[in-house]
């Protein structure tokens, strides 16, 4: 079976601002104490190619759907869980290449995934999922859908769930 070669990320090079999220792991071994230093160090790397942060979330401890391997000191270790998180910014588009390297070399971070995105939240409404599950399962049969689905939300109400939803 052939080598998987690394994909470098493609883009146009240009100096406008463009909006991306961030998603990275943390490996395990790092004590729960020491992983406000280490998203520190990668909000580090945002400020200093002048990235603004939109969101975040902090990052949970997960078990891994399959084992990753990471270098370090010439020996390899594995790794079957780590603490994982995201980061919401705006950045030059042109500085994003050197930003994700940046990340990947910090010796505690596993794992990183940068994907363009929108500025808007895109997480769904949790109680209205848990309505729709409960409907479907019959849980709630005098439940109607107008109960479940609303009228599309104003700009407004949308900021506000998003100030909701922001971890300060």
């Amino acid at each position: 079976m052939p080598k998987k070669e690394k994909k470098a990320i493609t883009q146009d090079v240009s100096e406008e601002s463009r909006v991306y999220e961030l998603g990275f792991h943390i490996i395990s071994s790092i004590p729960e104490e020491k992983i406000a230093e280490v998203v520190g160090a990668i909000k580090g790397v945002l400020e200093s190619k002048k990235a603004a942060v939109i969101s975040e979330d902090y990052p949970k401890f997960k078990q891994l759907a399959y084992m990753i391997r990471k270098e370090s000191g010439g020996k390899y270790q594995k790794f079957t869980t780590a603490y994982f998180g995201w980061i919401k910014f705006e950045v030059d588009a042109s500085s994003i290449i050197s930003l994700k390297e940046e990340v990947e070399k910090l010796d505690a971070v596993l794992r990183t995934l940068v994907i363009h995105t929108v500025r808007e939240s895109t997480l769904a409404n949790i109680k209205v999922i848990q309505a729709v599950k409960e409907e479907l399962k019959g849980d709630k049969p005098e439940a109607k859908k107008e109960d479940v689905l609303k009228t599309p939300a104003t700009e407004a109400e949308l900021d506000k769930t998003i100030e909701e939803l922001v971890v300060a």
